[in-house]
């Protein structure tokens, strides 16, 4: 009779320690990696950064609006006594280029850059006011400035007039340029109505 000769059985082998890790590891950033997906898929974008207060841009340029104000036909060389009430008044007849009456004058001055790498034109046609219920006034004729092109990085300086009615309050700047239009709110309140008789 043969001899039965008996077998061990063989011990599988596991899976060795380093194995372990890296398959462990592997996951932890598969799930980091989905949460990162997930987060940015449902969550919100990031708000925008808020727009400087009166910085318009219309390609390569940059307006802004630095200041705003009325000039009047107040003749006043210094400070006004208290028995005036509202300064001295001219009638606009003894001041050559002054608004009519039942008129007032917005200055606005402003800096426009060009921030591209070729040459910007502007104009002064390019620019209005408008008020709340959609009046337009263009910029006043003769400009205080001409057409011109900026270099690149080069700004500029401009001081933009209009005559708007005393009754309008609230205005805009408006600025039509290379096909788009653009608001920037006027920051300047109206002076008080005046006779302007004299």
């Amino acid at each position: 009779m043969a001899g039965v000769v008996g077998r061990r059985p063989r011990a599988r082998a596991g899976p060795s320690r380093a194995g372990a890790l890296t398959i462990l590891g592997l996951a932890a950033a598969a799930g980091a990696a989905g949460a990162i997906l997930f987060l940015t898929v449902v969550a919100p974008p990031p708000p925008d950064q808020p727009a400087a207060p009166g910085r318009l841009v219309a390609g390569d340029l940059v307006f802004d609006l630095q200041e705003a104000g009325w000039i009047t036909h107040d003749d006043m060389g210094g400070p006004v006594p208290s028995s005036v009430e509202n300064g001295f008044q001219m009638p606009a007849s003894m001041m050559p280029g002054m608004p009519d009456e039942g008129v007032h004058r917005l200055y606005l001055e402003a800096v426009i850059s060009n921030t591209g790498s070729g040459q910007a034109a502007f104009a002064p046609r390019e620019f209005a006011v408008r008020s709340a219920s959609g009046q337009t006034w263009a910029l006043d004729e003769p400009a205080t400035f001409q057409a011109a092109s900026l270099e690149p990085g080069q700004s500029r300086s401009l001081d933009l007039l209009f005559d708007v009615p005393e009754a309008v309050s609230d205005l805009d700047l408006v600025w039509t340029h290379g096909g788009e239009v653009q608001f920037a709110r006027v920051g300047a309140s109206p002076p008080p109505i005046h006779d302007h008789g004299g």
